[in-house]
């Protein structure tokens, strides 16, 4: 049971969150896994654990512990999973448009058809190889030709991380272009 006139206490909150640690992180995974797969079930559960430690305050004792933690797990998950999908809807939208956009009509000469088919090959190419986000980051940008405050907003993170982001992705590109 949880004394809740003790949770100012700093020694006492750690010893709550290692004992729900030590009752509950392997069934809190599992739920993880089964809702994420095995690549988020471990980041998952460290982040519903980190997360009740910062809500421990609005824990109700009424409530158990674990259906508590679970409430939270499945929160989590289901955000995750939500993020996830809509993710690769946009890049699978984004890949579809660089396949529309990457087909020039009318070329002037055999050659120049040739040469630019080649080219937009290779971009295809490399752009299949950078991570999904990396396609994001470059579709917006590039393709969609949005201003860095939209993509900002799209991506949902602060305006240096998107710009560090953006860099580094074009970089991937010139590497992988080459």
């Amino acid at each position: 049971m949880i004394d809740t006139s003790r949770l100012d206490d700093e020694t006492y909150r750690r010893e709550v969150i290692d004992m729900a640690w030590q009752n509950h992180n392997v069934e809190i995974r599992q739920f993880c896994f089964a809702w994420l797969g095995s690549g988020l079930a471990e980041d998952m559960t460290q982040d519903v654990f980190v997360t009740a430690w910062q809500r421990l305050d609005k824990y109700r004792p009424e409530q158990p512990l674990r259906a508590w933690l679970y409430g939270i797990a499945h929160k989590k998950c289901q955000q995750t999973y939500r993020n996830r999908a809509r993710r690769t809807a946009i890049a699978n939208t984004f890949l579809e448009e660089i396949r529309d956009r990457s087909h020039t009509p009318n070329p002037t000469s055999p050659e120049q058809n040739s040469a630019g088919a080649s080219e937009l090959q290779r971009l295809q190419d490399a752009m299949a190889r950078l991570s999904t986000e990396d396609r994001i980051l470059m579709n917006l940008r590039y393709w969609r030709d949005l201003p860095m405050q939209e993509i900002i907003s799209i991506v949902g993170k602060s305006a240096p991380t998107v710009r560090k982001r953006l860099r580094q992705a074009e970089q991937r590109l010139k590497e992988a272009m080459s």
